[in-house]
């Protein structure tokens, strides 16, 4: 149900860590420049999926209630960023049946420097449904690419508990 979560949150958190490391790193032209931003009640994300365990097709929602965002970068256009998200997630149906509601938990980080560029992240979904049935989502990614841009390592997990 949740497979396409990890990715687009991971994906949006990488390309405002690119756009905003050269800014940060120029500012004053040399050093190092951390930032960090704290975020309440942040939509994540809205999206169409099917529910894994009970075939029905619906909405996933999340809200992250605390959000922390820490980015840094160095003059020579090296950076570190990395980010854990946890809030309110819930899955209502598009026909009438099981909706569920729990809480998520998300982290994410990435690396880039000369010698290589690695992104990873770390997702779990507890959802409790209508009917009193649970979902257990747990989800980890990896990206590994060497300086030429050559993907190294990659990997994919999705465990998911119908409970």
């Amino acid at each position: 149900m949740l497979r396409l979560i990890a990715r687009p949150f991971a994906l949006a958190a990488a390309v405002i860590a690119l756009s905003a490391g050269g800014a940060l790193a120029a500012k004053g032209g040399a050093g190092t420049e951390t930032t960090t931003e704290h975020a309440h009640g942040v939509p994540l994300f809205s999206f169409p999926v099917f529910n894994q365990c009970t075939g029905q097709a619906g909405t996933l929602e999340a809200v992250a209630t605390n959000e922390v965002f820490h980015l840094t970068t160095h003059a020579d256009g090296e950076l570190w960023a990395t980010g854990t998200a946890e809030g309110i997630a819930t899955f209502t149906p598009e026909e009438p049946g099981v909706s569920f509601s729990g809480h998520f938990t998300s982290w994410f980080g990435e690396a880039v420097n000369q010698r290589n560029h690695v992104e990873h992240d770390t997702n779990t979904f507890v959802l409790t449904g209508t009917d009193g049935t649970r979902v257990i989502v747990k989800m980890k990614d990896h990206l590994s690419t060497n300086a030429q841009g050559t993907v190294t390592a990659e990997f994919e997990r999705e465990n998911v508990h119908c409970i």
